[in-house]
């Protein structure tokens, strides 16, 4: 398959849009993106999004509508950005990039958002209930509709957080890797904020090169790398590598308070 296609997906908030923009200023191609169509219809239904998000789960004929056209397009030979949730999925050949963002900073993003018509609050709290309740629409949808995990990151190429970068930084990331995704080189996949990255233990840390993580109820929480993560919070380093990890853990039970001494050793707050 010609590598012409670019899958983009992410959280909500997370700034595939800007992304999508910018790679098709830079690359020359059209963007796709079935999110805005969802948003017409959502306005044409009289709905706001996450209302309309629910009232797809039980009318499986507008995903079934919007996905299709999603295939039909991936098997073009056209040049294309597709910004859709599930392109990943439905043209698999794709160079697929999901982005991440903190859900806090994402409500702050949508809030202020006034490209957004039909998806205005009255505060930032509301903003995040709504925001945090679509998701666990679509991650449900997803997973009756086509048996799909979108919160696994071992499904994309490359994924970005995000929360503490600039758009201009999320584009270097982005497109670096497909540079090198074209020209059949290896590239980093998967790009956290140490900021967001919970401990799961208080003992020394071992020295770790590799950082591997799973998620678990919307948090990222380290399984290996913590004095790596520890480095690179002392060091300001806005990215850094990691390992998705995405089978059953069990994790300790004093999570509050590990988390509260990492805190104090590393002079920052979790959002």
């Amino acid at each position: 398959m010609l590598k012409n296609k670019i899958s983009i997906s992410g959280d909500l908030g997370s700034g595939k849009t800007v992304l999508a923009r910018k790679i098709s200023e830079k690359a020359g191609i059209p963007i796709i993106s079935v999110g805005g169509i969802q948003r017409k219809l959502a306005q044409k239904y009289g709905m706001d999004t996450t209302t309309f998000n629910k009232y797809m789960e039980t009318h499986p004929e507008i995903d079934i509508e919007c996905d299709n056209m999603v295939s039909e397009y991936g098997r073009s030979d056209e040049p294309l950005i597709l910004d859709s949730r599930l392109a990943w999925h439905f043209v698999p050949h794709s160079f697929k990039i999901h982005l991440l963002c903190n859900k806090v900073i994402a409500a702050e993003r949508i809030f202020k958002d006034n490209v957004r018509v039909n998806e205005k609050y009255n505060n930032v709290d509301e903003t995040y209930k709504s925001m945090v309740e679509r998701r666990k629409s679509e991650v449900k949808r997803f997973k009756l509709q086509y048996g799909v995990d979108i919160d696994n990151l071992n499904n994309y190429d490359i994924v970005i957080d995000t929360s503490f970068i600039t758009p201009d930084d999320v584009f270097k990331y982005a497109w670096e890797a497909i540079e090198q995704w074209q020209n059949g080189l290896p590239y980093k996949k998967i790009w956290l904020s140490p900021r967001n990255l919970f401990p799961t233990r208080d003992d020394e840390y071992n020295i770790e090169n590799k950082v591997v993580v799973c998620r678990t109820n919307e948090k990222f929480f380290i399984l290996e790398g913590h004095f790596s993560v520890s480095e690179a919070l002392a060091n300001n380093i806005a990215l850094i590598p990691v390992s998705f990890f995405s089978g059953e853990v069990s994790l300790p039970e004093d999570l509050t308070a590990i988390t509260r001494e990492w805190e104090k050793n590393h002079n920052f707050k979790f959002l």
